[in-house]
């Protein structure tokens, strides 16, 4: 799971329990689920693609000259000079050396860390404020070219324009659609907003649509990362306490765009909550239902939920076994915005439609590998079936939809590829109660495929507009209904 910014209910990422450990490891070797238990958070997949950029980015100069990247894996940072004392050095040094320590490329992508660590260490001096200092850490984070790299600073010590919300959120769901955010959904959990659906925002509180998606398109290091950012940043401005109200300006479809303003109260996400170490309170759902069907048409099962979390698991099954039920023949299992979780809850899921053995893929850590090895199950479910995704499918959900797709089990929809953040990693409160998340391994399919920057590109593309939402026309999921008349796998 990924957090661009603040960590809130919103995003999650892949845990590193995601398998079957290989005979590749060192004996005795601690393995990711052991280690699960003992962090206090871990996750892998948030959201962020890779964050490579051209030779001009900061950093790149750093990178050693010649064929062979050295490794820095028997580095003592002991020899190395101190940098300049600061309020912020301490917590730079600890987020420098855990990633010394814990990156499963002991070469860091290629880069001399002990030089970043001066350059970067030396930036500390000249930094007016906390948030300038974490805004340091990041920019040093940063120079791997890699998702899931973050130092999230405490409350108090939070980045400019922190906008404070709560557990609590405007009922409606905004996306970035050409280059407006625009009302794909009016309503959480049944929950009317009295927003039209389709409208396309202008104000969020005192913050406008357009400052959000410039702050989008400055935190995303390519193209196909600013519409997840906007998202992120709307999601954020859109958070707060219950019972608290933000005013809303969009354009209204109904009234041929004219500008209109409103108060929305805030409420409650519906949803078991499920936490997972510094992951608090992630309001969990699961949907499921019948799609409607022309006569003569295929019985086409729907189910979404909207995070990995192995409680979870247990109503997937439920969801599936009631489908069947009904007579299901085809299924749409539906990622899209899911931003990953615990990994290993891909396991049974992707049991539930494999009937032979087969794997999700590789993790490779630093010392040892480890696979998603799926046992068949002879009653799986064995119609055909397509995953959708968008933008905010990253981590597990996309480790599953290339795994599977590798497997030749099922097909992928959507107007876009997924986040491109399938890196697994750990969350680690720091002293001073900052957050750093950081990567711990790499991602592979069984087949090769890397989800990791581009993301799982959809084998059936459909083109989303502002029109389709205001119809109230789904056209990624019209698109998967009608492809399930031609060859499925």
């Amino acid at each position: 799971m990924r957090f661009p910014r603040l960590v809130s209910a919103a995003a999650v990422a892949l845990v590193c329990a995601c398998g079957e450990p290989t005979t590749s490891g060192k004996a005795g070797q601690e393995t990711p689920a052991a280690k699960a238990e003992k962090a206090e958070s871990q996750d892998a997949a948030t959201a962020t693609p890779s964050r490579e950029k051209a030779s001009e980015a900061p950093g790149s100069a750093a990178r050693p000259s010649g064929d062979t990247c050295r490794s820095w894996a028997e580095l003592d940072p002991a020899t190395l000079p101190p940098l300049p004392e600061t309020p912020y050095t301490p917590t730079f040094e600890r987020v420098w050396r855990t990633v010394l320590e814990k990156h499963f490329d002991p070469t860091l992508a290629c880069k001399d860390w002990p030089a970043l660590r001066a350059e970067y260490g030396a930036k500390l001096t000249t930094v007016a404020d906390a948030p300038a200092a974490y805004k340091v850490m990041n920019d040093l984070l940063e120079t791997l070219g890699q998702s899931h790299f973050k130092v999230v600073p405490p409350f108090g010590g939070a980045e400019p324009d922190d906008t404070r919300g709560g557990p609590a959120r405007v009922p409606i769901h905004v996306r970035m659609i050409g280059e407006q955010l625009v009302v794909v959904d009016p309503k959480v959990g049944g929950v009317a907003s009295g927003v039209p659906a389709g409208a396309a925002l202008v104000k969020i509180g005192d913050k406008t649509a357009e400052a959000l998606i410039d702050r989008a398109r400055s935190e995303a290091m390519r193209p196909g990362e600013v519409a997840y950012h906007a998202a992120f940043e709307a999601s954020r401005a859109l958070s707060c306490q219950p019972g608290q109200k933000r005013s809303l300006t969009y354009l209204d479809p109904q009234a041929k765009d004219s500008e209109v303003t409103k108060e929305v109260a805030c409420v409650t996400p519906p949803g078991e909550l499920v936490s997972l170490g510094n992951l608090r309170d992630l309001p969990t759902t699961v949907e499921h239902r019948m799609l409607p069907s022309e006569a003569g048409g295929k019985k086409i099962g729907y189910i979404a939920f909207n995070y990995w979390m192995l409680p979870m698991v247990e109503r997937v099954k439920a969801a599936m076994t009631d489908l069947r039920g009904q007579g299901m023949e085809a299924l749409v299992l539906d990622l899209r915005g899911n931003p990953g979780g615990v990994g290993a809850m891909s396991i049974p899921v992707a049991r539930l439609l494999l009937q032979e053995s087969g794997s999700l893929g590789k993790l490779q850590f630093r010392e040892f590998t480890q696979e998603f090895n799926v046992a068949g199950d002879p009653q799986a479910f064995a119609g055909p079936v397509i995953v959708l995704v968008d933008e905010g499918t990253a981590s597990t959900s996309e480790i599953f939809a290339a795994g599977l797709r590798d497997l030749g089990r099922v097909r992928v929809a959507g107007a876009r590829a997924s986040a491109g953040a399938a890196l697994p990693s750990l969350l680690e409160r720091l002293d001073n109660g900052a957050l750093l998340q950081y990567v711990v391994g790499d991602y592979h399919s069984a087949k090769g495929t890397v989800a990791e920057g581009d993301g799982v590109s959809p084998d059936i593309t459909a083109v989303e507009t502002r029109a389709d939402f205001v119809a109230g026309r789904d056209p990624v999921l019209l698109a998967a209904v009608a492809a399930f008349d031609s060859k499925s796998p």
